[in-house]
């Protein structure tokens, strides 16, 4: 990466305890690597992949999971460009699938090419609706029906760095399953993190401190958490992290126990071994699930 002068978040707080390889036919491989608990989001779980062929890194993705949804950014380096890029990144997709049980996937605007030169010259927006991705907006879903009608027209029509800039400004998708909206790129995180906020802000004004030791110990006992002892200091940060939000969860004391129980075992997982782990039990957790989709609708006030 450092010779390409080319750099992630994922690599540069790697977390050497999830590291794995993953190997497909061909010479292909991919090193995943996560990121160090502390390093790690709330919701979101980010990992970067390098990817091999034959021994010789020739790319990197990036990725980013919650819901059975994953937003993928895919690049190969220029030397390997026009050769197996469509096929490698059908194996990403694959792995998507395996690691964090992905059915819809997205790709954000500047990795099609909104503001950045480079992917809109690579042409890469009409890479990824070759191999069926398809937006969901509008004003994008007009622009591309009236670049198709030209191309029926004449052939050789080709988009212009202007119309791409267009065309690549909202995400597109990739439904493999049903067609839904409770999903990367759609989902309003900020309204969860706005709740999350005005919760603690009522309870302890500017006290965190208090807020987090408080609500640690709240959010065991509401969950039938009885001690911390086998908790390693990442799932300890994931916990004391997670707390406000669990206790936020409209509706979340009236649970069942083994609801409460498998809720203590999703915050555990965000700072354990591998963070795939916890996307599967957050994703798995329907009550849960439910909860913050319902805080996502909302339009939460500080005041």
């Amino acid at each position: 990466m450092v010779t390409r002068s080319r750099d992630l978040h994922a690599f540069q707080f790697a977390d050497n305890n999830d590291v794995r390889l993953i190997e497909y036919e061909h010479g292909l491989q991919f090193a995943a690597i996560g990121l160090t608990p502390e390093q790690r989001l709330m919701l979101d779980s980010v990992y970067g992949f390098l990817t091999i062929k034959n021994g010789v890194p020739m790319g990197y993705v990036l990725s980013s999971s919650y819901f059975n949804s994953t937003e993928v950014a895919y690049n190969v380096f220029d030397t390997f460009r026009g050769a197996e890029a469509a096929r490698i990144y059908g194996r990403v997709l694959a792995m998507m699938r395996h690691l964090f049980g992905a059915d819809v996937y997205t790709i954000d605007p500047y990795q099609m090419g909104h503001d950045n030169e480079e992917g809109l010259k690579s042409g890469a927006w009409w890479f990824y609706y070759k191999l069926g991705f398809r937006p969901m907006d509008a004003g994008v879903k007009k622009l591309l029906a009236s670049e198709l009608a030209k191309m029926r027209r004449n052939p050789k029509h080709r988009s212009s760095l202007t119309t791409l800039n267009e065309l690549s400004s909202k995400n597109m998708y990739l439904f493999v399953g049903p067609r839904r909206r409770d999903v990367r790129g759609i989902i309003k995180l900020e309204n969860i993190g706005l709740a999350v906020s005005r919760y603690v802000g009522k309870r302890f004004g500017a006290d965190r401190e208090k807020a987090v030791r408080v609500c640690a110990k709240e959010a065991a006992e509401l969950t039938g958490v009885t001690s911390f002892d086998g908790f390693t200091a990442g799932e300890r940060l994931a916990w004391e992290r997670w707390s406000p939000l669990m206790l936020a969860l409209p509706g979340v004391d009236r649970w069942t126990r083994d609801e409460l129980s498998a809720l203590a075992a999703v915050a555990r997982a965000k700072g354990g071994k591998h963070e795939s782990d916890f996307v599967m039990l957050l994703d798995n957790h329907k009550k849960l699930r439910s909860a913050l989709l319902d805080m996502a609708r909302r339009k939460p006030s500080l005041k």
